[in-house]
């Protein structure tokens, strides 16, 4: 882990390690006593669920990436993942907001009509959908890393794409 903090200055960043960030730093600043329940009822990666350990190692993860990268596509599916409501939804939001403007949140808007403008983007799009297709063009184009848990098909296709993509579980130590 240690080695990719120290490589990454930036990083494009998928909804699910996306939105784990997000739940794991509003669980950090509730009280010791309700953090474990707050997690358990909210939707983060199962690797982290139960493990305080990886999800310390998780925040240090994140905590090192200076700057963080993602589509409009992956803001628009965040509030979709997180389960809060009511004024816990607020304060949800209130501290990520927060969070990710310490974190220079670059937001970006991939067009679906410029992603697909060449046949083997338009395949990929037709395999993988937009947005997931739309993280690994916006990783090609800024040549940085991409941090996904999506081992199945976001990280293969954009390896045999040459980015740096890494699964963010992978990156953890086991315990």
């Amino acid at each position: 882990m240690a080695a990719i903090a120290a490589v990454v200055v930036g990083a494009v960043v998928d909804a699910g390690p996306l939105m784990s960030a997000l739940v794991l730093h509003f669980a950090r600043q509730a009280s010791p006593g309700s953090r474990q329940a707050l997690i358990g009822r909210s939707r983060i990666a199962d690797y982290l669920v139960r493990e305080p350990g990886r999800q310390q190692a998780f925040l240090e993860l994140f905590d090192s990436i200076p700057k963080i990268n993602t589509t409009s596509h992956v803001i628009g599916e965040l509030q979709g993942l997180q389960r809060f409501r009511g004024g816990e939804q607020r304060d949800f939001w209130m501290t990520s907001l927060d969070w990710l403007g310490g974190k220079k949140l670059d937001e970006r808007l991939v067009r679906l009509l410029d992603l697909t403008s060449s046949p083997s983007w338009r395949d990929i799009v037709c395999r993988i959908g937009p947005c997931d297709g739309g993280l690994i063009e916006l990783a090609l184009k800024e040549g940085t890393t991409l941090l996904t848990d999506d081992r199945r098909t976001v990280a293969p296709l954009a390896w045999s794409l040459g980015v740096d993509c890494h699964v963010v579980e992978d990156l953890l130590p086991q315990e």
